[in-house]
């Protein structure tokens, strides 16, 4: 399983042509933005058709509750499908466990609310709208408790169990790996391949211009 970093420097070893400099036209983080975006896309396709999702995908992050919505930071698959599931704990109880909550639109909460397949011991619902998250009870809005929330993210590190770019896995099933990176050269830095390759100097490479003739000079009559 591969890292964060790993991904990044290795892109920018192919760039680099394996040689390390610190003279580049791309920079680390840079190349984790793009990792993060083209993740997200591949992702997408991955899924149309008809492929589920691989687990390493998928990262818990913890919240808490609020009146004004909790940003979800996931990838924009239909119908949230980027959300596994959501779990709710009172912080009130020392000893209480994590209760899954049925994600619902919000039309329907009026209708669960009444329904006898609801208990009351998990009365409570969420519901997403507009790239946030809320967590109802009856027709009030809950601002306490914990939430763990089981999701693809966009932003893998913003996840409260990712620990580091060095030491957590990269939440991407292995064999994207190199579709990844290829989607990467191919749509971030296909102007690269364009330019002169500059060595640690910032000359033109030499292979590159060996052979050419100077543009001569206007003469001005």
């Amino acid at each position: 399983m591969a890292t964060l970093n790993e991904i990044a420097y290795n892109i920018k070893n192919i760039i680099s042509g394996g040689v390390a400099s610190d003279d580049s036209d791309v920079s680390i983080r840079q190349l984790k933005f793009m990792i993060h975006y083209h993740r997200a896309n591949l992702l997408v396709k991955y899924t149309d058709n008809g492929r589920k999702t691989s687990n390493i995908c998928y990262q818990v992050h913890s919240a808490t509750p609020s009146n004004t919505g909790i940003d979800l930071n996931v990838v924009g698959f239909n119908d949230n499908k980027a959300i596994r599931s959501i779990a709710y704990k009172d912080s009130t109880s020392v000893d209480s466990d994590y209760t899954p909550l049925p994600i619902v639109q919000n039309h329907d909460r009026a209708f669960l609310n009444s329904s006898r397949f609801i208990s009351s011991a998990a009365s409570k619902v969420a519901t997403v709208s507009d790239r946030k998250l809320y967590v109802w009870e009856g027709d009030s809005l809950v601002s306490s408790g914990s939430l763990e929330i089981n999701a693809i993210l966009a932003n893998p590190t913003t996840a409260s169990t990712y620990v580091d770019d060095d030491t957590t896995t990269y939440p991407i099933p292995e064999e994207i790996i190199p579709l990844l990176i290829q989607s990467i050269l191919q749509v971030e830095l296909s102007v690269m391949a364009g330019v002169p390759t500059k060595g640690p100097n910032n000359q033109v490479n030499e292979k590159q211009t060996k052979g050419k003739q100077p543009t001569p000079k206007k003469v001005q009559k």
